[in-house]
Parts: structure tokens; C-alpha cells; sequence
């Protein structure tokens, strides 16, 4: 601002009136006597008695040369775990231990997965106007299958059983087939939510057969589990507006094809799920990518 121009927001500078409107924000309209959720302008300008006398052109431009605008609210669930940090520190511990020495230790990232024959239907490229693509759906039962994964959280290997249904048989089934996988493990480390079924005692029975040490996620916190993105890299790839409704088989093989490109290990799908930073992930020669 000039020397001897008149302050843009009197008798405020910019960063005082900065401040006071962030605050005001984060506030209830309610907390003012303003019987509403939101803010409007209007109301914006009640609370802040510099804005006073404002029309709401004048404070929508005030509050743009400020910083602000009108912007959605994100969801966003809290865990409700009090053991939350406890457990964490215990999932990155095994991490460290896997880090450190990988012949040794394995940390995996364990979950299960739900598709239907029914597509879920979402944008796509077409031609502009009110004509759009229409994807047919079978009558009858929306079938479904399931599937059991791990991701292998230093390598990238994906393990999986597709069925009908998972339940404690097929999770036992698929424990063994993980022991199998890393016969050479001292021990092994599956990160898993809290799914009643993890918890079953034959399947807890079947873990401590294949010496597999269950690391349980704080309740209500999938966002802490990385194969989740797996999940929606899948969906975005094979499953939305998928065209499987007549032949479901065929899109149980095309499951099962789309997993097996990570058999082997993926660091790029290390990077994809959050494992691996971009610095670290552009460190790494193209060859083994």
C-alpha cells in the first residue's frame, strides 16, 4: 500500500483482517445469534463490524482480495480407538523390523474386497448433449464376488483368493497359502482391520499355526491401510462400467488377470498406495520398476 493511501480494510491491515475472518469461519453461524449453518455474506458482514455497511458485492470482494471463497466441506471420520497410537507405533515397528532385515521379516497389508455384476456406473468420455451411453443390466440375482488380498509392503507382491464368498474356511485356506509364499520367514507380520471374521478362533488358530502374528488397525481408520488404494486402482481399471453383466465369469477372469501383473511385485504400486514417496520411487532404476 502507498504511503498515505487509506488501509484496505479499516482499522485493520491485511493480515490482522486475515486472521479475523479465518477465525470467524471456523466458527457456527450460530455461535453470533445467526440462526443458519453457513455463512453469507450478509452475514459475514454482521459479524465483522469493520465490514459493516458493506454491500455483499463489496464484502464478496473483500473477502476475495483476503483470500477466501466459498469451497465444499470434506468428510472426514475420526478413529475412536484409544488405543490408536499404541497400535500404529506397532504396525510401523514391524515395518522397521521388515526394513532392516527383509530375509528375515515380512510386514503384509491384509483385506477383503466386494464386486457385483451390476456395474457401478461413472463419468466417462462422450459426445457433448443430452444423449448418453447405456449399459445394460441383467435381470435378476446382483451376484457377487469376493476377494482376499495382501500386499507385500517392502516389494509390492500382491497374494489373492477370488470366491464366491470369504468366511473363516476360506481365510484359513488363504493363511496357508501365505506361510507357502514365504516359506524362509522368521516371522510374519498381517496388518488387518477389525472384521469379526479376523477374529474367529479357528482363524486365529490358523494363524498361529503358519506362525503368523496379526497386527490389528485401530478401529475405524481403513485410510491407515494401503492396499485399500489397490482396491480403488482396480475399480477404476476393470470394474466401473464394466460391461460383465451377461457373462459374470468372464469378469471374475478379468479380475484375477488384472491382480496377477502384481504377483511378481510392483514398486510402482508401492508408489501408487503411499508406501513409497515420489523422491523415492524416481530413485529407483526403470529396470526393476
Amino acid at each position: 500500500m502507498d504511503v498515505g493511501a487509506s488501509p484496505l480494510f479499516p482499522p485493520l491491515s491485511q493480515e490482522q483482517a486475515e486472521v479475523e475472518v479465518e477465525h470467524l469461519l471456523h466458527q457456527s453461524p450460530r455461535e453470533h445469534g445467526i440462526a443458519r449453518t453457513r455463512w453469507r455474506l450478509q452475514d459475514v458482514g454482521r459479524a465483522l463490524r469493520w465490514l459493516q455497511g458493506y454491500s455483499d458485492a463489496g464484502i464478496y470482494k473483500v473477502l476475495k482480495r483476503l483470500g477466501f471463497s466459498r469451497k465444499k466441506a470434506l468428510h472426514f471420520i475420526r478413529s475412536p480407538d484409544p488405543n490408536y497410537r499404541f497400535k500404529w507405533q506397532r504396525i510401523l515397528a514391524a515395518y522397521q523390523e521388515a526394513v532392516a532385515c527383509p530375509d528375515k521379516y515380512v510386514l503384509l497389508f491384509q483385506d477383503e474386497f466386494t464386486y457385483y455384476r451390476r456395474a457401478k456406473l461413472r463419468k466417462g468420455y462422450q459426445r457433448r448433449g443430452k444423449r448418453q451411453r447405456r449399459y445394460h443390466h441383467r435381470p435378476g440375482a446382483n451376484t457377487k464376488a469376493r476377494v482376499a488380498a495382501v500386499l507385500d509392503a517392502l516389494t509390492g507382491r500382491v497374494l489373492y483368493q477370488q470366491r464366491s464368498k470369504i468366511g473363516r474356511k476360506e481365510l484359513v485356506a488363504f493363511y496357508q497359502q501365505i506361510r507357502t509364499a514365504y516359506p524362509d520367514a522368521k516371522r510374519i507380520y498381517l496388518v488387518e482391520d477389525n472384521w469379526p471374521v479376523h477374529k474367529h478362533p479357528d482363524v486365529l488358530q490358523a494363524a498361529g499355526t503358519h506362525d503368523l502374528s496379526l497386527l490389528f488397525l485401530p478401529t475405524y481408520a481403513s485410510w491407515l491401510n494401503p492396499i485399500e488404494k489397490l482396491w480403488r486402482w482396480l475399480r477404476q481399471d476393470i470394474l466401473h462400467n464394466h460391461d460383465g453383466s451377461e457373462n459374470f465369469k468372464q469378469l471374475r477372469k478379468q479380475v484375477e488377470v488384472w491382480l496377477e501383473q502384481f504377483v511378481d511385485g510392483s514398486l510402482y504400486l508401492l508408489h501408487y498406495v503411499g508406501i513409497l514417496s515420489k523422491e523415492e520411487f524416481d530413485a529407483i532404476p526403470v529396470s526393476i520398476c
